[in-house]
């Protein structure tokens, strides 16, 4: 089970999402262009609420491919 935790900034708006998936040795900062989020997979969630952090990593995907 990937874990998505929130980083937030001195407004409380989340800054960035450290993923930690399973396969991985440690935790990384979420780049659209290197992890992949499946909603229907289990996942779970800290520093903010998941529709938020999801928000964010959709937010910055579409900043990448808008980008390209």
């Amino acid at each position: 089970m990937d874990i998505y935790v929130a980083e937030l900034d001195e407004t409380g708006k989340i800054a960035a999402v450290w993923v930690k998936q399973d396969s991985a040795f440690g935790p990384g900062v979420f780049d659209p262009q290197k992890h992949k989020f499946d909603p229907k997979s289990p996942h779970q969630f800290a520093g903010a609420c998941r529709a938020e952090i999801e928000r964010w990593m959709v937010s910055k995907t579409q900043e990448t491919t808008h980008t390209l």
